[in-house]
């Protein structure tokens, strides 16, 4: 991508960019990491778990770090994981806790776009838009009914649950069972979606500033659809963190509009900068902190 622009392009367009723009959007990011340890502390409250939001937002900080090393922006939870076990030796908890938390990030992102496109629809492309919401409608109505209705269990009960070796069968029954019981928490529920929609504002915020501060002056709808769309790319396991995936969104969606593909691509690597880099960065000084005080 950068040898389809021009390194000396990139480096251009990334020196017309005012250092207040960088921070304000950094800040919007520290903002939302905080924003989603909120998030997951509510959900653990669930089952019993009481974290103080400063330890929330560690180990979440700490999940940032590992996921500059493992696929998709979903890596680092694996580590969330293993040091919520660590304190409360509850796998099923532990493992449901951010099962949730990720399925309400990604449904408030299919109802972000649902209903960006469906104001917008004029905007987008008529046959990529028509995809999109028949896309997000089947998420939003099959999400619910496979993890808070019994559709699901007779066939789990028949294959996966069946399995003996390694005990898998019985582990995965115990998570399916420790999510299942989020039904019974509505409020809990209904909150860690509301702040996952809060999330996405922010992190759509974060663009905007830093398209401004680029040059980029289109209208605010596309960044309502285009941000959610990359960041629901960004959930498949086909790269470390997302490096590329982002580049190559930014690059094919917002060309689409008329902006210039070294000023896209700018765009791009700055957002992964400051949306991994420098996250994984003070994710890695808050996880030697804590573990040298451990």
């Amino acid at each position: 991508m950068i040898s389809r622009v021009g390194f000396d392009t990139l480096i251009e367009h990334l020196q017309t960019l005012e250092p207040v723009t960088l921070i304000i959007a950094v800040g919007l990011s520290v903002l939302g990491v905080g924003l989603s340890a909120w998030k997951w502390r509510v959900l653990l409250s669930v089952k019993g778990i009481k974290l103080t939001l400063l330890t929330a937002w560690v180990y979440y900080y700490i999940g940032q770090f590992f996921n500059a090393f493992l696929p998709s922006i979903i890596g680092g939870d694996t580590a969330r994981m293993y040091y919520l076990y660590a304190d409360t030796n509850d796998g099923s908890a532990s493992v449901s806790s951010v099962v949730i938390e990720r399925i309400a990030g990604l449904y408030s992102i299919l109802c972000i776009v649902l209903v960006a496109v469906a104001f917008g629809y004029e905007l987008v492309p008529t046959r990529i838009a028509d995809m999109v919401l028949l896309g997000c409608a089947v998420g939003i109505i099959t999400i619910p009914l496979l993890l808070f209705t019994d559709l699901l269990r007779p066939v789990l009960e028949t294959t996966i649950f069946d399995i003996q070796v390694l005990d898998i069968g019985n582990r995965a029954e115990r998570l399916y069972t420790a999510v299942y019981e989020y039904r019974q928490a509505k409020r809990a529920v209904v909150i860690a979606l509301l702040l996952s929609v809060v999330f996405r504002v922010l992190l759509i915020a974060s663009n905007y500033v830093v398209a401004l501060g680029l040059g980029i002056e289109i209208p605010l709808v596309y960044f309502f659809v285009f941000i959610p769309l990359v960041e629901l790319f960004l959930f498949l396991p086909i790269s470390i963190q997302g490096f590329g995936v982002r580049e190559s969104a930014y690059l094919y969606l917002f060309t689409s509009v008329g902006v210039g593909d070294g000023v896209a691509l700018t765009f791009g690597v700055v957002m992964q900068l400051i949306l991994r880099v420098i996250n994984n960065i003070i994710g890695g000084a808050v996880y030697a902190v804590h573990t040298l005080r451990s």
